[in-house]
């Protein structure tokens, strides 16, 4: 089995990630990355990464050019031949948001697994993952403050959310993408897990199930990656946000927070997907779009 795993960055990728590399090795199947195969993972694992794993995730970068695999934000080089780079990793990570070389890497895969998070709570983490002193030291950058590098870079976080997260949808269905959310396993672990589980075609016993949940326990996982890791909480964004970002989301996002079930004020629920026709995402672009119209006229 080859696992496709995407995400708009600081959506739980990291989190999802380790689930499924323990449903992998509970039952029985290969973890050993394609990554952990080259003369630079012996090299790597002694880098100042952001933590301890980093050095032996197989990444995988998509663009209309190119697919390339990394090591975080310090190591890159072009994958020649994706089929082979696929057969050599069972699970694969990447941020890349659908191009013109999407087709092809979502049939060489036997899974797609795509997790979202609440774009306004993801825009909070994303600003002070970017100004932390690992990125600043990788990627430095004027603004070191995390609220005034919100406040500047706010309206292209929650674009970057919107459009990575819309493509994915409306694609869900013609590649069998499994639509997964981190509000769900912070609220539901075992629900969500079985969900994924049932998707993968693996099946765990009820002891193992347990054993996983523990071990992916938020505070276990901080304990293990605390540079990485800093809230294992939902929903922030009402006291993290202003009101004016919070408008500001809900012009920019909106009718894609309604689709999903995400709260525009009182929180109630959990987010879902229901897969529609693909006719209806030509509709909900334009709803969109239309939502949006206010934030570019004069």
């Amino acid at each position: 089995m080859h696992i496709l795993q995407g995400g708009v960055p600081k959506c739980g990728n990291f989190w999802l990630y380790q689930i499924i590399q323990q449903i992998l090795s509970r039952s029985g199947h290969n973890t050993t990355t394609f990554i952990q195969q080259q003369p630079i993972y012996n090299l790597a694992r002694e880098w100042d990464l952001n933590y301890p794993s980093q050095a032996g995730i197989d990444v995988l970068e998509i663009t209309d050019l190119q697919y390339s695999y990394r090591i975080s934000s310090i190591f890159r080089m072009p994958v020649l031949n994706l089929a082979e780079y696929i057969m050599q990793t069972p699970h694969v990570w990447t941020h890349s948001p659908v191009c013109k070389k999407s087709d092809e890497v979502f049939n060489l895969f036997d899974k797609k697994v795509y997790i979202i998070r609440d774009p306004r709570d993801r825009a909070i983490s994303a600003a002070k993952y970017y100004t932390s002193e690992y990125m600043l030291k990788y990627y430095p950058q004027p603004e070191t403050d995390p609220d005034k590098f919100l406040q500047k870079n706010f309206e292209n976080l929650m674009h970057e959310w919107v459009w990575h997260v819309y493509d994915h949808l409306r694609l869900s269905q013609t590649y069998n993408i499994h639509i997964t959310f981190y509000e769900a396993f912070l609220a539901d672990f075992q629900g969500e897990l079985t969900r994924l589980l049932t998707y993968l075609g693996i099946e765990l016993g009820p002891e193992q199930k347990a054993e996983l949940a523990e071990a992916m326990h938020f505070s276990a996982l901080k304990k293990q990656n605390p540079k990485h890791l800093k809230k294992g909480e939902s929903y922030y964004w009402k006291n993290g946000l202003t009101k004016e970002q919070q408008e500001k989301a809900a012009i920019m996002a909106g009718p894609l927070l309604q689709y999903l079930n995400y709260p525009l004020e009182e929180i109630s629920g959990l987010p879902a997907f229901t897969p529609v026709a693909a006719s209806y995402f030509e509709e909900l672009k334009e709803q969109i779009i239309t939502s949006q119209l206010p934030l570019y006229q004069e």
